[in-house]
């Protein structure tokens, strides 16, 4: 018997057996369980903490987290690399803006944690060409 959720974990890129069954038992199956894509982000890890002291501000790695949940996550966001172009120019660009490999990856898993909630709560598949249109729908306002 498959989970009811099956589909929608499985239709992630390079989740397949092994990485979807392990985000769906991470995540979670209560939708009522995460008020918003930000609360899971900090459950997860992906999202940074920031500091502040005087004059001195910098955003660090959240410690408090559900750490098998990050590493499903931080894997899922690294392998995603190699089949999506975005994904692959997204983790380019932060370490061209000088973050290190894992700094690169929690951002772009970060990124993944907003499209998957949103698919969750609508139970819907990924499908790379309305999250594309988004994307260039974006660029469009911030330009």
């Amino acid at each position: 018997m498959k989970h009811p959720d099956h589909e929608l974990w499985q239709s992630l890129p390079r989740a397949a057996k092994r990485l979807a069954p392990r985000l769906l038992a991470e995540w979670g199956d209560d939708r009522s369980r995460y008020q918003d894509a930000q609360s899971v982000q900090e459950l997860a890890g992906t999202a940074p903490v920031p500091f502040q002291s005087g004059n001195f501000a910098k955003a660090h790695k959240r410690f408090a987290c559900l750490k098998p949940l990050r590493n499903a996550l931080h894997q899922f966001a690294w392998q995603t690399t190699l089949s999506q172009p975005w994904a692959a120019t997204y983790y380019q660009r932060k370490r061209a803006e000088g973050k290190s490999h894992s700094m690169a990856v929690r951002a772009l898993a970060n990124v993944w944690v907003r499209i998957i909630f949103r698919m969750w709560q609508e139970q819907s598949c990924y499908q790379p060409l309305i999250f594309e249109a988004a994307q260039l729908a974006h660029a469009k306002r911030t330009a």
